[in-house]
């Protein structure tokens, strides 16, 4: 019987160092069809054991307009284990009527590229016709404005 304790418990902790141990990258859509009036949001969740996380390769939303961008991250100690998580969060709106691909976003942590799914997206006509994407290219949190877009102060 204390030899079944043991071994439960050996396996318990091997199960929480391994958890700890992997990296993962998860991308959610929260629909895959949508009129023209509606939004897209799509949710990028990266969990790993290293503390210094790249941000992952965003893909480029062809057929949608990025509204807003968001980004989360949290540090989890247990032990001598990290857990880090990043989320980032953006919300499109359809620039066209169509079926669309949003191509899958990766990281690469010590030379090993992890990758998320494909999500294929069809947008009908709503009410509102789209509006085309800009030209631009969408930065992400933390990354610096373009020149045009930096809040202007003036006392």
């Amino acid at each position: 019987m204390n030899k079944i304790i043991v071994g439960l418990i050996i396996f318990v902790f091997a199960f929480i160092a391994l958890s700890f141990a992997q990296t993962i990258i998860k991308a959610e859509v929260d629909k895959i069809r949508l009129t023209s009036d509606e939004i897209l949001a799509y949710k990028i969740t990266v969990t790993s054991s290293k503390e210094n996380l790249p941000q992952p390769q965003i893909p480029k939303f062809e057929g949608f307009n990025v509204l807003s961008t968001t980004q989360s991250s949290t540090m989890e100690f247990v032990g001598n284990n990290i857990k880090a998580v990043l989320v980032y969060a953006f919300i499109l709106t359809p620039a066209d009527i169509g079926k669309f691909k949003i191509e899958p976003s990766t990281i690469k942590i010590n030379k090993q590229v992890y990758s998320t799914d494909t999500f294929e997206i069809e947008v009908t006509q709503g009410k509102i016709k789209p509006k085309a994407p800009p030209e631009e290219k969408p930065s992400l949190p933390g990354e610096p404005l373009p020149e045009s877009e930096e809040a202007q102060i003036t006392l």
